[in-house]
């Protein structure tokens, strides 16, 4: 991604020379605000169906592509959480947006895997295999639009996952911002976005 590039030139975000776009606007206000609390944070952009990692400074480490929930959507609907995910219809797997304190856990297979929100299962992921699905498939796609297909969980490639995320994240800790795909970006974490993109343009 040329955007990406772009970021990972100039390590304090060289903002005033590329597009303000929503993952822009989120890691300069994270960044200027210090609303990470010295931890790395992740940026995953709904939108775009793609994963940003940065350092606890706000340097970028790595992005790829995501597999997210196959329903368009910012906010779980009501009793979903604890439900049995066979109990849960396709327009409610909705991977909701926010911004969480994640941390570094094991699922029912003890595999390892990022909690985002452990209250409602929601988690990051290496991608899983699940037959019909071509889930690893998906993630080598150019297009985005195969890449709703989960239940509501962040799935990634498997390096990407073990290497760039919880390597960055090595305390096993760390903020995960959600950006809504319904909702202004803005509004949604509570921020002045003129404010935002004035201090991107001075650094």
């Amino acid at each position: 991604m040329v955007l990406w590039l772009c970021i990972v030139f100039h390590a304090a975000f060289a903002w005033a020379a590329i597009s303000v776009s929503d993952v822009n606007l989120v890691a300069a206000w994270v960044t200027k605000t210090g609303d990470n609390k010295k931890y790395p944070f992740v940026i995953l952009d709904k939108k775009n169906a793609h994963i940003y990692v940065f350092t606890s400074e706000g340097v970028p480490v790595g992005d790829a592509p995501a597999l997210l929930g196959m329903s368009v959507g910012d906010i779980l609907p009501a009793g979903i959480a604890g439900k049995p995910l066979s109990k849960i219809p396709p327009k409610d797997r909705i991977t909701q947006a926010g911004r969480f304190f994640a941390r570094k856990g094991y699922d029912n297979h003890d595999k390892v895997v990022l909690w985002v929100d452990f209250a409602t299962q929601l988690a990051i992921h290496e991608v899983i295999n699940v037959p019909g699905q071509r889930r690893p498939q998906r993630l080598e796609t150019p297009t985005t639009k195969d890449n709703r297909i989960s239940w509501g969980c962040i799935n990634v490639p498997i390096t990407f996952f073990q290497s760039t995320l919880m390597g960055t994240l090595s305390s096993g800790k760390g903020y995960v911002y959600i950006l809504p795909e319904v909702l202004p970006v803005a509004d949604f974490f509570g921020f002045n976005r003129e404010k935002v993109i004035e201090y991107m343009q001075k650094e």
